[in-house]
């Protein structure tokens, strides 16, 4: 009997405990007693980063990807740069002119004949202006200003010129 009153007193504690915290609670989430909140701050996203932005962007890589697989090029005159370009004789007269420009690499040599509108080294410069002693050649260089032309010119290199040791 003694064992019979302890489990009666402990469900009556628990029965009572249980009320007060499940009155607790729902005052808690009901709203009753709680302060709505200040309209006060507001929420300014000006110089922050857009949360829900990639952190990747896929446009960009493909057109960096796309930018550098078309530079690779499989004409000969456009894997060299410029410099590396000596012009060694114009043919021709005033209505067509032909230009003859030499290269070396590994292999040795490479003459190659340049006409006006080829295209010519790394940065897919054109053929403007074949004179009777030098080439003018045109590279548009993209910038942050816009597009700016630079041109260069290569010199005939005549026999007295060079020198004789």
């Amino acid at each position: 009997m003694k064992r019979n009153r302890s489990y009666t007193v402990w469900g009556l504690v628990l029965f009572l405990v249980s009320g007060f915290f499940n009155q607790l609670a729902y005052s808690m989430t009901s709203g009753e007693g709680k302060q709505a909140p200040s309209a006060a701050y507001r929420y300014d996203p000006t110089e922050k980063p857009d949360p829900f932005r990639p952190f990747v962007e896929k446009e960009p890589l493909l057109k960096k990807k796309a930018g550098t697989v078309a530079t690779v090029s499989i004409f000969p005159l456009q894997k060299v740069d410029l410099d590396q370009f000596n012009l060694i004789g114009i043919a021709g007269n005033a209505g067509l002119r032909l230009a003859i420009v030499e290269t070396k690499d590994s292999k040795g040599s490479s003459f190659y004949t340049l006409r006006l509108g080829t295209v010519i080294g790394l940065n897919k410069g054109k053929v403007v202006e074949i004179k009777s002693d030098l080439i003018v050649v045109e590279e548009a260089a993209l910038l942050r200003t816009g597009k700016k032309v630079n041109r260069i010119t290569k010199k005939l290199r005549k026999d007295e010129e060079e020198g004789t040791p």
